[in-house]
């Protein structure tokens, strides 16, 4: 018997849960044929293209990031297509619509997804309580892995009656949270330096033996006297060592048995800094203040010259989210359906350079009119930033992915 869940409703969700099963309204030209082996950028709604492209992605896409709109009361871009007719019309607010829009294509992002995959989605204060809850119901909230905050700025000044607004939210769900591999991201320098030491092995630092914390569930093959080099006997100054007492006989030679600044025998292990040719790693926290909205103005001034967008997120918070799920040297393919000006391709382009992998983006974003001339769609500055990154790379010395761009024709 599957498990009851929760169960959010607004008007206007029935007729979003058809949007799920229904038919693509075009079709892709030219026609589509998956090789992972290029970056795909699609212009055209991203419903539509969701549904031709899930008869040959379904479960096969390991990570999408997704920045769609964050409902502040502007007026939506995505057409309301879900209270047009019947009862449920009557009483649509903004929450509602909004609702119904990111429904079927939550629907939709769940189906792509491989059984180790994990969705990124972020979100602001105006609909992040509605979004966790309807996350629980699609992907299940035992498959909730965390909710980031990210200080996306630095406020200063007064500004607001009761509080200065600084952060957002990365919502993150595993498809399958027991087949998701741990995430990890690289040392910090400061880190790195605590690796004072060195033997035939590399750098390491002395971590205490002796486990630390608070006595839990004690285990008496963990408590057993150690010989100093002197012949004493050491005893566990806490509740227990953190090695049993065979693999403290098999690991003698990370083992470090010395007198502490008061005199006593401390016994340490080593921490070494490369294990099996790779770099140790260290687990991400829930709190992001590495890279703020003037990151991403300043990162598209670079590349445009001026702002087209506004608040662009930074680069560097979209590379850091895929790489904490995504190996160095990955192939792992990545898919934003909310493509917007294209910071996940730069962002996936710049990580793949630094890393030495090879993922393919899938990228969507309609063609919503801008005022620009010479850019006058949404989709038209994705595909030039993806394509200037790509040039910028290629000079530097890497060899990126090649491009295919594609495009949804209406019925």
């Amino acid at each position: 018997m599957s498990a009851v869940r929760t169960h959010l409703s607004w008007p206007g969700r029935s007729m979003a849960e058809k949007e799920v099963t229904g038919p693509a309204k075009g079709f892709l030209e030219p026609d589509l044929t998956f090789d992972f082996k290029s970056h795909i950028l699609i212009e055209g709604d991203n419903l539509d293209v969701l549904k031709l492209l899930l008869p040959g992605l379904a479960g096969k896409i390991r990570i999408i990031y997704i920045d769609p709109p964050y409902n502040t009361g502007n007026r939506m871009l995505y057409h309301d297509r879900y209270s047009s007719s019947g009862g449920e019309s009557q009483s649509i607010d903004r929450h509602d619509n909004w609702l119904s829009m990111i429904f079927p294509r939550l629907m939709l992002a769940h189906k792509f997804l491989k059984r180790d995959g994990v969705l990124f989605v972020s979100i602001d204060d105006n609909e992040v309580h509605h979004l966790r809850a309807l996350l629980d119901e699609v992907f299940g909230e035992e498959n909730f892995v965390s909710m980031v905050t990210w200080r996306k700025k630095v406020v200063r000044g007064r500004g607001n009656r009761h509080i200065l607004p600084q952060t957002e939210y990365v919502l993150i769900y595993a498809r399958e949270i027991g087949s998701l591999p741990p995430f990890s991201e690289p040392l910090t320098p400061s880190m790195k330096r605590d690796y004072l030491h060195s033997d035939h092995k590399g750098p390491y630092k002395k971590i205490p033996f002796a486990k630390s914390g608070t006595r839990q569930s004690p285990r008496p093959n963990l408590l057993y006297p150690i010989t100093a080099p002197d012949g004493s006997i050491i005893h566990c100054p806490t509740h227990q060592w953190r090695w049993s007492r065979e693999t403290f006989d098999r690991r003698q030679d990370e083992i470090l048995i010395q007198k502490n600044r008061n005199g006593l025998w401390t016994v340490y292990t080593k921490q070494y800094l490369r294990e099996e040719g790779r770099e140790r790693r260290k687990t991400p926290e829930s709190y992001y203040d590495r890279a703020t909205t003037t990151d991403g103005t300043r990162e598209m001034k670079e590349l445009f010259g001026e702002v087209l967008i506004d608040f662009p997120k930074p680069t560097r918070l979209i590379r850091d989210l895929i790489g904490w799920a995504s190996p160095p040297g990955s192939s792992d393919t990545v898919m934003d359906f909310f493509a917007g000006s294209g910071t996940t391709g730069q962002s996936l382009l710049e990580l793949n350079a630094q890393d030495g992998g090879v993922r393919p983006v899938i990228l969507v974003q309609s063609g919503n009119p801008t005022p620009f001339p010479d850019l006058p769609t949404i989709w038209s500055i994705c595909r030039e930033r993806v394509r200037r990154t790509r040039e910028r790379l290629v000079q530097e010395g890497h060899t990126p992915l090649p491009l295919r761009e594609f495009r949804l024709i209406p019925p």
